[in-house]
C-alpha cells in the first residue's frame, strides 16, 4: 500500500481527506482510509495532527515538525536577503565544504516539483572539476576543429571563450569556482524552482553562486561531458557556479520599476 494509516492514532478528524489533491482518502466510520493510488505528494503526513499518516517507501525519519517562514522568518530580512544576493564571478580557491554542499543539494530535493515527480537529478562536481574541463573545453576544440557547414550553430559562440582559456586570460565558463552544480530535469520549471531554492540556502552558507547557461548548453550538447555528469536521460536545466565568493558587496542593486499587475 502507498499509504499507511495507524488506527491506532487515526481519531477520524478528516483533515488528510480534505486536503488530499487526488482525493483519494475517505474517512470511514472513525477511521481515514486509502481509496486507491496517489502521488504521495506526503500532504496526509503534513497535515494529520496525531501522526498517524506515514508513507512506507518513504524515509519516515526525514519527517520533522513544522516551522513556517512566517514564524521563523522576518518578511522584511527576506527580502532584504533576496536583494542582497549577487551573481558571484570571483571565487576564493578554497573548497565547498562537503556540508554545505549537502545542504544546498537538500534544498533542492525538497523543492516542489509538477505533480510530485521529484524528477530532478543534483550533480556535483568538485573533486572531478579538472576532468569535467577537460572535456568540456576538448569537445569544444573538437566541434570548432569541424569544417563550417559541419559545425553544429551553438558552438560558434564558444570561439572566443576558447582562445581566451586556451591562452590563460580567462576561462568564461568555469571562472575560478572551486564547484559545479547541475540540475537535469524533463522539465525546465522543476529545475529552476529547485535552483533557485539552492541558491537561496547556498547564499546562507556565505556561498556565491553564478547561473551560467553557457556551460549548460556545452554540457547537454557534448555527449562525453553529458555522460561524465550520469544525466542519463534527463536533459540538463541548470548549471551553477558554486564556492566562497573572492568579491564582498556593500549594498543592492538597483532595478528598474517593478511591472506589476494586480487586480
Amino acid at each position: 500500500m502507498l499509504i499507511e494509516i495507524d488506527e491506532r492514532y487515526c481519531i477520524g478528524c478528516g483533515r488528510c481527506v480534505d486536503d488530499c489533491v487526488g482525493a483519494n482518502l475517505e474517512v470511514e466510520g472513525v477511521t481515514a482510509r486509502v481509496k486507491g493510488s496517489c502521488i504521495l505528494c506526503g500532504h496526509c503526513v503534513a497535515v494529520c495532527p496525531t501522526g498517524a499518516v506515514s508513507i512506507p517507501s518513504y524515509d519516515m525519519a526525514d519527517v520533522e515538525v513544522c516551522s513556517p517562514a512566517n514564524a521563523t522568518i522576518d518578511v522584511h530580512t527576506m527580502l532584504r536577503a533576496i536583494k542582497s544576493r549577487r551573481s558571484v564571478r570571483d571565487y576564493l580557491p578554497n573548497a565547498v565544504e562537503q556540508d554545505a554542499l549537502r545542504l544546498v543539494l537538500e534544498a533542492g530535493r525538497y523543492t516542489a516539483t509538477a505533480k510530485n515527480a521529484q524528477g530532478c537529478r543534483f550533480i556535483v562536481v568538485q573533486d572531478e572539476l579538472d576532468e569535467l574541463k577537460r572535456l568540456v573545453w576538448s569537445g569544444i576544440e573538437s566541434l570548432l576543429a569541424l569544417p563550417a557547414d559541419d559545425k553544429p550553430r551553438w558552438v560558434k559562440l564558444y570561439k572566443p571563450f576558447l582562445r581566451d582559456a586556451q591562452a590563460g586570460t580567462q576561462d568564461f565558463l568555469f571562472r575560478n569556482a572551486p564547484a559545479v552544480a547541475f540540475v537535469a530535469a524533463d522539465r525546465a520549471d522543476d529545475a529552476g524552482l529547485a535552483a533557485q531554492n539552492m541558491e537561496l540556502v547556498a547564499a546562507s552558507l556565505d556561498l556565491g553562486a553564478l547561473f551560467n547557461g553557457y556551460l549548460c548548453r556545452a554540457a547537454e550538447e557534448l555527449p562525453s561531458v553529458k555522460a561524465f555528469l550520469q544525466a542519463e536521460d534527463r536533459p540538463l536545466q541548470i548549471c551553477m557556479l558554486l564556492g566562497h565568493p573572492a568579491v564582498s558587496y556593500r549594498r543592492t542593486a538597483p532595478r528598474r520599476p517593478g511591472d506589476f499587475v494586480v487586480k
